[in-house]
């Protein structure tokens, strides 16, 4: 994290690559504020520019003062997509000037001294987009969680998530239930339909989001009409290896297929889960067979042997084979005490041009999409190297300040009633708080 978003704004830090852009460094505190009629020198660099040389390291050098707003304007051409580094140092005559220095001996030495700012320029196809984080695979109490869906909604929120799809076993009833409570809600987060396929048995474990209704409910209502589609893909599978068992590969098939036919997109979950006698719960060829094939829609690569499916995921891309990256925490608890991390496990960050249903499935299909496990400090993020590159400068520069803002949102949801119509000082303190996050994500990308 870089600590100096809570003592400077930086609008955009967005910015299109190989074009001039206005930027704004708006102090945030009477510590940071700058004076007028002072002059501050400010260097920009970006993080990718090759230098054989480090002492002719290329740099931009401004000398800036205030405009009347009490801002510095920085006009600049950041080349190439990437991220570039704001070095602002303030002069002598700054430093002192804190009312009673010649008593406390406290001129502004330390961090206010120099401050790193950033800002990442991005290339056409991606600007105009924004960072979105979503959770893809969790559970309540109607099926084997602990929580209510208020409970489970609010701490998310107050994380800084943006989408979720609560995925229970069999049923996508929480999810429905989600989608209905908040729909008139003014809370920027969008609450996919979401379930944990088991068919035609609980060992089959596959994720479905997204979708108009359930795969599940599908093979319910009609077992027959299911079981004859499944031996018809069954056919389609001479080509398997003995090993694997073609009627169990063909009812995964068949999940997949609905999923989509339903408008949503599946998910191979948890491939590595270490199961009943410490064994992994899907055997290693059939998670590899699966993705030769392109069965799913995308890979939880934060399971529960995250550098195993990680591992995974480089060596068929390695083999030109391409899947789509998801991270999840498949949590059955969420935690109201660590609202930075309410649950073990991952997360996904998704580049759309918005947050509605298509437009989150679309990336995520388009492998627009990173995972990031969160089980260390910091945070890791896996996926395509260009969008892990973006999403690493997000999570140090915008999600600090922006998870901050979603906290008090999470703590209403939380408390959102169910059985009666919210009170409207609670609708109006809501979208106070949801104005507050979504006019600091425009100012932040600039769009």
């Amino acid at each position: 994290m870089n600590s100096q978003v809570f003592n400077y704004a930086v609008y955009p830090s967005v910015v299109p690559a190989d074009k001039e852009s206005s930027v704004v460094i708006h102090p945030l505190g009477e510590n940071t504020k700058f004076l007028q009629g002072v002059t501050y020198t400010v260097e920009v660099r970006g993080a990718e520019n090759f230098c054989s040389n480090y002492a002719t390291l290329p740099v931009s050098l401004y000398n800036l003062t205030p405009n009347p707003d009490g801002d510095l304007v920085l006009r600049h051409r950041f080349e190439g997509e990437q991220r570039h580094s704001i070095r602002l140092l303030r002069p002598e005559e700054d430093l002192n000037t804190t009312p009673h220095h010649n008593i406390t001996n406290r001129p502004k030495y330390g961090e206010n001294q120099i401050a790193f700012l950033h800002v990442y320029s991005l290339a056409d196809d991606l600007y105009g987009m924004r960072c979105f984080k979503g959770e893809t695979h969790c559970h309540t109490f109607e099926s084997d969680g602990t929580q209510d869906v208020c409970h489970t909604v609010g701490n998310y929120r107050s994380a800084g998530y943006d989408f979720l799809a609560i995925t229970d076993h069999y049923i996508t009833m929480s999810s429905e239930k989600a989608k209905s409570l908040f729909q008139n809600a003014p809370l920027n987060m969008t609450l996919l339909l979401g379930e944990e396929c088991h068919v035609p048995i609980e060992r089959i474990h596959a994720v479905h989001i997204g979708g108009k209704g359930s795969v599940n409910k599908l093979f319910r209502d009609n077992p027959d009409l299911a079981t004859e589609e499944m031996e018809a893909i069954r056919k389609e599978l001479n080509y398997l290896p003995e090993n694997i068992d073609k009627t169990d590969y063909a009812w995964r098939v068949w999940i997949a297929r609905k999923s989509r036919e339903l408008g949503g997109i599946s998910i191979l979950a948890h491939p590595h889960w270490l199961w009943w006698c410490e064994v992994y719960f899907m055997a290693s060829e059939i998670t590899k067979q699966l993705l030769k094939d392109g069965v799913y829609d995308a890979l939880d690569i934060t399971d529960q042997e995250a550098d195993t499916t990680y591992a995974l995921w480089a060596e068929m891309q390695a083999q030109g084979i391409k899947i789509p990256v998801v991270g999840c925490t498949d949590s059955h608890y969420t935690d109201a005490n660590n609202p930075l991390c309410p649950t073990k496990g991952g997360y996904t960050l998704v580049f759309a041009p918005d947050r509605n249903e298509e437009s989150l499935l679309s990336a995520i299909r388009a492998g627009r999409s990173v995972a990031v496990n969160a089980t260390g400090d910091p945070e890791r993020v896996q996926g395509p190297y260009r969008y892990v590159k973006f999403a690493r400068f997000l999570l140090d520069n915008f999600y600090p300040v922006y998870r901050r803002l979603c906290h008090a949102q999470g703590v209403i949801v939380s408390d959102y009633p169910t059985d009666v119509p919210p009170s409207e000082e609670t609708l109006e303190l809501l979208k106070l708080l949801n104005n507050r996050s979504e006019e600091f994500a425009k100012a932040f990308y600039g769009y």
